[in-house]
């Protein structure tokens, strides 16, 4: 481990941490695009105060000197029952963060996806990670749909995650006020933040730009995509058109598991699972896209009764252990975590992976002893007291 990363990591104890330490190291407009969430925030903080509704009830004097936090998710063993969500622009926090996070979710056995808003070929991604998950975004064309299911399939990827929640773009006030835009335009606040920030100017943004002299969005068509500075950036992502006949299509055609991202309702649950949808994402996009929506893990319950035999992994508001057992408990096969693992990939890149991945297994660890439970598979429902429907006037103070 380097100087930097030692001095940067110093005082990380929680996942929270990471978001407080790399405000000092990344412009603003980046910063807030990665921290930010829709309208006004009101779902980013009512997923972090909905964790508050459920209470432990654990037991006592029982042996838990041998613990087991493995999983089987989709015929994979992992050692942990949580994983690296998909990210898009990770490329703009740090340097190769692609490469980075691939590389820290196979050396750690955890479950890790590539967004289809990368900067690195998946055909690259899957030879650092052979196991490595795609989560993409498509349009209705149902030639680009076919197009990107062979390319990925001819990659090797094992898992076909769609991102089923994005018809039209979001809208965040937070990154726009910072001067964060796709395409990327020079304005005064985000040429400000390079330049109180030459770190990243020069570490992130100068040696990509460097490297790959366009950089391009080149995992979201069957041929590449559109450069960061083009205008024909605003066209790719998901689409109106996009319904559940796609989804059939897709399930047609897709030879290996294929996940739904992004389900909040037990209706369409059942639909995924009427269709041969082998999991289901439930998720709000980590409160990016619709405020005041439901938030997944008060959910999480009815969707899990819905889902029947198909896997259920879950994601949006996650940062600790107790958080991740609590999914469990309430019926989630697995947790997806972004943000926190994004900022501590820019914080202190490999090094700040290897922190958060351990400091989340401890509290895992930690939890699940204190408990008096000894592996995943005893966590039900009954060791939480369901306080009920919460207020908002009683949630958590206002973090991310």
């Amino acid at each position: 481990m380097s100087m930097t990363a030692k001095r940067r990591l110093h005082d990380i104890y929680q996942l929270t941490d990471f978001e407080k330490a790399v405000k000092r190291y990344l412009p603003k407009a980046v910063y807030e695009y990665v921290r930010n969430g829709a309208g006004v925030e009101l779902s980013l903080r009512r997923n972090r105060a909905i964790f508050q509704r459920y209470l432990w009830r654990p037991y006592r004097l029982r042996d838990v000197s041998s613990l087991n936090t493995k999983i089987t998710l989709f015929g994979e063993e992992y050692a942990q029952p949580f994983g690296l969500a998909p990210t898009g622009g990770a490329a703009m926090t740090r340097y190769d963060a692609d490469r980075i996070e691939a590389a820290a979710a196979r050396r750690h056995n955890l479950f890790y996806a590539l967004s289809a808003n990368s900067l690195t070929p998946l055909e690259e991604i899957i030879r650092i990670n052979p196991r490595a998950w795609f989560a993409a975004y498509l349009p209705s064309d149902l030639g680009v749909i076919d197009g990107m299911i062979d390319r990925v399939q001819k990659a090797g990827y094992p898992v076909l995650l769609i991102t089923c929640d994005v018809p039209v773009p979001a809208q965040r006030i937070a990154e726009t006020r910072a001067g964060y835009s796709m395409p990327i335009r020079p304005n005064l606040r985000a040429t400000m933040g390079g330049i109180l920030n030459p770190g990243w100017t020069f570490g992130t943004l100068g040696r990509t730009i460097l490297r790959d002299r366009n950089p391009k969005i080149v995992n979201i068509r069957p041929q590449g995509g559109p450069g960061l500075f083009s205008n024909e950036i605003a066209a790719v992502g998901g689409s109106p058109h996009f319904t559940w006949d796609h989804i059939r299509h897709i399930r047609r055609r897709w030879k290996g598991k294929l996940i739904l991202k992004g389900i909040l309702r037990p209706e369409d649950a059942e639909e995924a699972a009427r269709i041969g949808v082998d999991g289901i994402g439930i998720s709000d996009h980590g409160a990016r896209l619709l405020d005041s929506t439901v938030s997944p893990l008060e959910v999480l319950p009815e969707i899990r009764k819905a889902a029947r035999d198909m896997s259920v992994v879950i994601d949006s508001g996650f940062r600790c252990g107790g958080d991740v057992l609590k999914a469990m408990a309430l019926g989630a096969d697995a947790v997806m975590l972004g943000r926190p693992f994004l900022q501590a990939c820019a914080l202190a890149g490999s090094a700040g992976l290897d922190k958060a991945v351990s400091i989340l297994s401890t509290e895992v660890n930690r939890d699940l002893a204190l408990l008096g439970v000894t592996d995943l598979a005893s966590l039900d429902a009954s060791l939480l007291r369901d306080l009920g429907t919460m207020s908002f006037a009683e949630r958590a103070p206002e973090t991310t």
